[in-house]
């Protein structure tokens, strides 16, 4: 009986580990201005590429993430709508951006360095996964600036 109690909990921990599964990948397709700017803040429709490395379609609620260029915060986005990724394959989405004129300023500077691409990195989180909560994702890339 002293043995049964740890073999039960391995037994439990192991397939709680088996439920975990690879995070979505997720990259910066394209961005375009939305039209809609104030002084303080402008918008963008951002598409991102979602890439699914399971097995299974990833169904979701929604997603929340925050993009830095060059280690500098610069934007934050968010979109209710759901969506599905086919098993191990990949789809985009259209998300709305909300940039700040700090962040803009900050990278307006870099640009006068004669920088051809700018590092970016996505972080954030996919929301009611197929049932098995939040998913977690971060992604890093090089976005080309147009015309080099």
């Amino acid at each position: 009986m002293k043995y049964l109690t740890p073999l039960l909990l391995a037994a439990l921990l192991s397939g709680c580990a088996s439920l975990s599964r690879p995070q979505p990948e997720v990259q910066l397709a394209d961005i375009q201005p939305t039209g809609k700017a104030t002084l303080f803040e402008q918008e963008f429709e951002v598409t991102l590429r979602i890439s699914n490395p399971n097995q299974q379609p990833l169904s979701a609620q929604g997603l929340r993430f925050n993009v830095s260029l060059d280690g500098d915060n610069f934007a934050r986005g968010a979109s209710s709508q759901p969506f599905s990724i086919p098993a191990l394959g990949n789809d985009t989405v259209k998300v709305l951006l909300h940039t700040s004129l700090s962040g803009w300023l900050k990278q307006l500077g870099k640009l006068a360095g004669n920088h051809t691409a700018l590092r970016y990195e996505i972080d954030g989180t996919v929301f009611g996964v197929g049932g098995l909560g939040d998913m977690p994702f971060r992604s890093k890339g090089d976005w080309q600036l147009p015309g080099q």
